[in-house]
């Protein structure tokens, strides 16, 4: 038997459905498996105009179980005379049962009354109708509306409700209406109502009534027509995922066609034009060869035309209009340069006490001069350009192009760059168009040094604000993205190759922020410091083992772009039968070094160990494997061969072993005492060159 669950409303959120229809499906699974009520797939379906699931293979009523449950003990359960006490008729009256049913078990505590009780699963029926019910309230979306003088909240007015299961009508109610077996086709194809005979046959019925029921299905639809579209001009289309999936949700009947315009727009940047299309009318852009344009655009209609033609020349004259805006304003916007705009800055604000985008412009300048001092010290060609692009990178706010678009800011910057009289240098337009990199997680680093240097100084300048000013993120809250930018930071570090450790880059950032703002900060250095650090934690944790992250960044230092291979062997290493027993050896001598620090004061003296203090063979052979361990994992090390180091220090689990088995390190003597000491202090420093095994987890 199969479930139907229909809601039909005004046209929906296209943004909010896929997330609607994933909770609908995890909300009725949840409650069917708390009710033992068992199914086979819960199957969602969605269009402009409603949000329906159906539910396969639905039992006829939720599973029957037997639980039994303990009660008071049996000496407190029966009197004397075995009579049943006010106590066992207490447990029996809260179970809803015959206190005769009771009978005695045997358990560790010793003897105790018992009862079994039958939980009968309810009639499917009733299950799915109180689970329906409460669906359509339980919907999360980004902004509900009221509608009317009811007083509950949808994403839109709904206006239908279909629940059967099977043939039979579910008595569902949401917002003043009744569900039934109405439901409504295509708006303009079949604008009229029809009955659903049964769940099984909704999907078809709705398919006659020019309705596209099924996502993929349109997703498909879309993309396969308009790329038969394009193949058959020689053209190819640029299918964008996302826009891919927003117009699947703003059609119910799709029908792709294609249309063309002036080629003279085509001096438009293809950034400019490919956004324009998208964003104000969520249309695909095509290609005539790869990197270039075709004068063409592909749309969706919702519904199959007689005359496309006439389709075709509507939108195009919405496109031109917005094309030809588009060529104005990049005409426009070259008629000043970007250096001449940079005084257009001080009229826009940044964020409180941090003054102007022009103040934040000459701080970034100087923070990218520190940067390149710091990572590339002597490369004057990376420098120049890099705090070159610094003072430029955020003229192009002020164009109409970027007011237009915003998305388009950096980008833009590089065609003025280049745009200017004379060109700047094509490395600082690059500079100024990647310094917002990267822009998300599917985004790649900036690549160029230059750029890399200023995507650094962009990211760490508003990390140090914000925290300056109290911003930092708290929850779910994160109103500047100081997130986005932290991982912008340790990827761009990673992927560069540079070290440079959070505490330093912290330090360089808080160095160039106004002084009155350091005067009365909200957040110290060290709490950013501590956030950048916890990102490179998060970010390495979602490869690695958390305290496999804690070991490796324990040690590491400025030397981040060692973490990610060092984690991986250390990852990897911890497969080893081998590593558990290493682990807890080196636990134990960072212990008994540490114990010696803490209580007695002990420090390790700069006075190398001692041999002729030795009276162990134990004692000797630890030295000796330590100095040629030493050698093996620093040139490992160096060499970038992560195992290698990993198995010298593994190689010294047997002399280790040893040692503590034949030495004792406390030993009444002072100075052979000492001497020990420093022995365990140079085997904690070589396994401290890899990792800090003592963060390690181990199972006891």
């Amino acid at each position: 038997m199969n479930l139907l669950f229909e809601i039909g409303t005004e046209e929906l959120p296209a943004g909010e459905i896929d997330g609607a229809l994933q909770f609908m499906a995890e909300f009725v699974r949840a409650r069917f498996d708390a009710a033992r009520l068992a199914y086979g797939n819960v199957q969602t379906f969605a269009t402009p105009r409603r949000l329906a699931l159906l539910v396969t293979d639905l039992a006829l009523a939720g599973e029957t179980v037997e639980e039994e449950v303990i009660g008071p003990a049996a000496r407190a359960a029966f009197a004397p005379d075995g009579s049943i006490t006010r106590a066992a008729e207490g447990f029996a009256r809260s179970r809803g049962i015959d206190p005769a049913s009771l009978y005695r078990v045997e358990t560790p505590k010793g003897e105790y009354v018992a009862a079994r009780i039958v939980h009968a699963g309810e009639p499917a029926a009733a299950i799915a109708a109180t689970t329906l019910g409460r669906l359509p309230a339980a919907i999360p979306w980004k902004r509900s509306m009221k509608w009317g003088w009811l007083t509950e909240t949808f994403a839109r007015p709904v206006h239908w409700m279909v629940a059967l299961l099977g043939e039979q009508v579910l008595d569902v109610s949401f917002a003043g209406i009744m569900a039934g077996r109405s439901s409504r086709g295509h708006r303009f194809l079949h604008p009229g109502e029809f009955d659903v005979q049964s769940a099984d046959s909704w999907l078809q019925q709705v398919r006659a009534a020019h309705v596209m029921a099924d996502v993929q299905e349109r997703r498909s639809v879309i993309a396969d027509g308009v790329r038969t579209l394009c193949a058959e001009r020689g053209w190819t289309a640029l299918i964008d995922d996302e826009l891919l999936a927003e117009v699947s949700h703003l059609v119910e009947w799709p029908f792709p066609l294609l249309g063309t315009f002036d080629e003279a727009l085509l001096e438009v940047p293809r950034e400019v034009l490919i956004t324009s299309m998208k964003v104000h009318q969520r249309y695909f852009a095509v290609e005539a060869g790869p990197g270039q344009l075709a004068p063409a655009f592909a749309f969706v209609s919702n519904m199959k035309v007689r005359v496309p033609e006439v389709v075709i020349a509507g939108n195009r004259r919405v496109l031109l209009a917005r094309l030809e805006d588009a060529r104005f304003f990049y005409r426009e916007d070259r008629r000043r340069t970007l250096s001449e705009r940079v005084v257009d800055l001080e009229r826009v604000v940044y964020m409180d006490r941090l003054g102007s985008i022009a103040d934040r412009v000459k701080r970034l300048t100087v923070l990218a001069g520190a940067l390149c001092d710091t990572l590339l010290p002597g490369d004057e060609s990376v420098h120049e350009h890099a705090t070159r692009a610094a003072a430029l990178c955020k003229s192009d706010l002020v164009t109409g192009m970027v007011g237009e678009f915003p998305e388009l800011q950096g980008i833009m910057g590089r065609y003025y760059a280049l745009a200017s009289d004379p060109p700047e240098p094509a490395e600082v337009a690059d500079a100024i168009a990647d310094h917002y990199r990267p822009r998300g997680a599917s985004d790649a680093p900036a690549s160029s040094n230059a750029a890399r240097i200023l995507a650094l100084a962009d990211k760490l300048e508003a990390i140090a604000g914000g925290f300056a000013l109290g911003f930092a993120p708290t929850g779910s809250a994160d109103p500047y993205a100081l997130r986005r930018a932290a991982i912008g930071v340790i990827r761009t570090l990673l992927d560069a190759g540079w070290s440079l450790s959070p505490a330093r880059a912290m330090e360089l950032a808080w160095s160039t922020l106004p002084d009155d703002v350091k005067a009365r900060v909200k957040a110290t250095p060290e709490a950013a410091t501590e956030f950048l650090t916890g990102r490179l934690q998060s970010l390495l944790a979602s490869d690695y083992p958390v305290d496999v992250v804690d070991a490796v960044l324990a040690v590491v230092g400025d030397n981040l772009p060692a973490a990610p291979a060092r984690c991986a062997a250390l990852a990897q290493l911890r497969a080893d039968a081998a590593f558990e027993p290493m682990a807890q050896l080196f636990k134990r001598a960072v212990n008994i070094v540490r114990k010696a620090e803490d209580e007695n004061g002990w420090t390790a003296s700069a006075h190398a160990v001692a041999p002729a203090l030795f009276e162990s063979p134990a004692e000797s052979d630890l030295l000796s494997a330590l100095e040629q361990a030493d050698g093996a994992v620093s040139n490992a090390l160096a060499a970038g061969d992560n195992l290698e180091a990993a198995r010298a220090l593994v190689a010294l689990k047997p002399v280790v072993d040893g040692f503590f088995d034949q030495v004792m390190v406390n030993a009444p003597d002072p100075a052979v005492r000492n001497n020990r000491l420093l022995l365990l202090a140079r085997t904690r420093l070589l396994f401290l060159q890899f990792a800090d095994l003592s963060r390690i987890q181990i199972s006891v």
